[in-house]
């Protein structure tokens, strides 16, 4: 394993995050969801999404589609606008990813492979700003490094998706905070969002430093240990270190799927995956209360 695969559950959040606002959260735009198409080939089995969503903001484009039977594949490129974009396994700009929770919540994605090269492409044929909608088609093998399966999906085209370029004014219910080595954390981005059967929160000044949870969807209240697979937390000092949870718990105090908003405390040491070599990083007084989507 490497330090990519630690990198996905921030890939995830971030592909929601506008550059400029606090606790945003993307599906709270008035996009029909159901509008546009998504299609594609999971391993030569047909796939459409019922469910669909755009965004290009803060340098970046991101498609996303959600089946009923639990498929969802992620899209994600810096924003050239109409273009060919290559997904190569050592980018963290372009990536795509795809889970089937219904079975396991964890992802593969583009960006796990252990060899370097292209694997996958996304390409933007056209993107009408009038309307706010963008088409292309999109092919790509992922990887999980988890248990080393992979899965190729051919034939993908989205047409007409709708997307949101300007999100709204923050509701300022939400709230994280916590100390790094004492100091407190500062941050101008915060996201909470469901996807691949993990609940995901994101708080981060721009890309990085960034601290991060990720956590079943369908934890209850009560203290877990943090691990490698179900409760991770993960601090990044910059964009290319990836430090994760050694020692530490979470507690969670609220968790309701209703409204979906979950709130608790945590702590961990934090350092390099696997390896547990330093940086050794203390996260302390830790608590967090966000509405996810």
């Amino acid at each position: 394993m490497t330090k990519r695969f630690l990198a996905l559950i921030f890939i995830i959040c971030a592909i929601w995050i506008s550059a400029c606002q606090k606790e945003y959260n993307p599906f709270d735009s008035p996009i029909t969801a159901t509008q546009g198409d998504f299609t594609a080939k999971i391993n030569g089995v047909s796939w459409v999404a019922n469910v669909k969503a755009a965004t290009r903001q803060g340098g970046v484009i991101v498609l996303y589609g959600n089946s009923s039977d639990k498929k969802s594949i992620v899209l994600r490129v810096a924003d050239s606008g109409v273009h060919n974009y290559s997904l190569h396994t050592a980018s963290q700009d372009n990536v795509g990813a795809y889970t089937d929770s219904a079975i396991n919540p964890n992802a593969f994605a583009t960006n796990q492979w252990d060899i370097a090269g292209s694997y996958g492409n996304v390409n933007i044929t056209s993107i009408d700003t009038a309307r706010k909608t963008m088409s292309g088609t999109f092919s790509m093998r992922v990887y999980r490094m988890l248990d080393s399966l992979s899965r190729t999906i051919t034939e993908g085209v989205f047409t007409n998706i709708p997307y949101a370029s300007a999100p709204p004014a923050p509701s300022g219910t939400d709230s994280f905070r916590v100390k790094v080595d004492g100091v407190p954390f500062s941050y101008n981005l915060l996201i909470g969002i469901s996807v691949f059967g993990k609940v995901n929160i994101s708080a981060a000044q721009n890309q990085a430093p960034a601290v991060g949870l990720s956590l079943p969807d369908t934890i209850r209240t009560g203290t877990y240990q943090f691990d490698i697979i179900d409760y991770i937390g993960q601090y990044n000092p910059s964009s290319t270190l990836f430090l994760q949870a050694d020692t530490g718990t979470i507690t969670i105090l609220e968790h309701n799927v209703a409204t979906k908003r979950i709130r608790g405390n945590f702590h961990f040491k934090a350092n390099q995956p696997f390896t547990h070599l330093p940086p050794d990083v203390q996260l302390t007084e830790g608590y967090f209360s966000v509405k996810y989507q």
